[in-house]
């Protein structure tokens, strides 16, 4: 009896060693983890899964993914497996052009063409492209619809790929369908298929502007951007100039109570062939911010031409013409103001 309890009392010590044995072999194994291993969770959430920038122009995407508070940051972010809709590869997103990227802030008070490009500087960078660190999205203003898929095409399908120690995650099918390119704003050019749906845009503001024959308001004011592709010199410029009912020019120190010299934030103003033309720094406005040239979002810059006349009964009445608008590529450029039936009265009235 008491041999059958010394077996008994072994056996049990046996398996309580055995058990301690794999505690301490166990917490061997664990001390080899390491404690810097980040963590990154499922959890993830895509605040947009479809990107239409148009071409041309730089556009920004942020707080595009999102990860719960579960993952370690920071995290890399990486765009993978960009892609046509059919499936082949799109390696034109990915190839780098040069770009302006801004080094200092804009303020709209710079006074030279050299000060602003002192903010910027050159470099390359791919068409579409994802902040490392950030993950937030680049367009950038470079490539034309003769070599990059635009709608009304199905476009592009990319993948973002984030990433820590602590593994990968990947987020999938995201869909890019860039628009066709408008290089000025307003545009009278569909951003699908390409097309004018009028020939012409319309001021923002037509206020006691009167025909030279009839003293009626003009109503019909038209409005037309374009460049001057024949025009070859070195830098960027923007004309203002103005046509009267017949097509013949008016001068345009004919809007003489117009601040010409902060007319639009260009510089070394001069009048030609009626025209007044400065030296600029496109995209106008150069960055969405308010400044005296533009509107109150920052958005367009703002032109106002004005003139005062003295109308019947002696009234003094002020005339304003005011177009807000943006042009996005470089070149020489031109706005010109056609009065169609009508001529304005400039001259004062006895």
């Amino acid at each position: 009896m008491k041999r059958h309890e010394y077996t008994n009392k072994s056996y049990v010590w046996h398996i309580c060693s055995a058990f301690i044995g794999l505690i301490i072999l166990l917490s061997s194994c664990t001390s080899n983890i390491p404690d810097d291993l980040d963590a990154l969770s499922d959890d993830i959430t895509v605040t947009t899964r479809d990107f239409s920038p148009y071409l041309g122009r730089k556009t920004a995407f942020e707080d595009v993914v999102n990860v719960s508070n579960k993952s370690t940051l920071p995290l890399d972010f990486r765009i993978a497996g960009i892609r046509t809709a059919e499936g082949r590869p799109a390696p034109e997103l990915l190839e780098s052009y040069p770009v302006k990227v801004w080094t200092q802030a804009y303020t709209g008070r710079e006074t030279s063409i050299a000060e602003i490009e002192a903010k910027r500087k050159e470099e390359y960078r791919p068409m579409f492209e994802i902040q490392q660190k950030s993950g937030n999205l680049t367009f950038w203003n470079v490539g034309s619809s003769a070599t990059i898929e635009t709608l009304p095409s199905e476009g592009y399908l990319f993948d973002i790929e984030l990433s820590n120690t602590g593994g990968r995650r990947y987020v999938r099918d995201l869909v890019l369908q860039p628009r066709k390119e408008r290089d000025y704003e307003p545009s009278q050019y569909d951003d699908i298929n390409g097309l004018a749906r009028t020939a012409f845009l319309r001021p923002n503001m037509l206020v006691n502007v009167v025909g030279d024959r009839t003293g009626l308001p003009i109503l019909d004011t038209r409005v037309y951007i374009f460049k001057d592709e024949e025009n070859t010199d070195p830098g960027n410029t923007l004309s203002i100039s103005a046509l009267d009912s017949l097509g013949n020019t008016i001068d345009i120190q004919k809007f003489k109570d117009t601040d010409f010299e902060h007319l639009v934030h260009g510089f070394n103003h001069r009048f030609v062939d009626g025209k007044v033309v400065y030296d600029v720094a496109y995209p106008m406005p150069l960055v969405n911010f308010p400044t005296r040239y533009t509107n109150s979002g920052g958005d367009r810059a703002s032109l106002l031409l004005r003139y005062d006349r003295i109308g019947r009964n002696g009234i003094l009445n002020q005339a304003w013409i005011r177009f807000e608008f943006a042009i996005f590529r470089e070149g020489h450029w031109e706005i010109q103001i056609r009065f169609n039936g009508e001529t304005p009265k400039f001259e004062n009235e006895r």
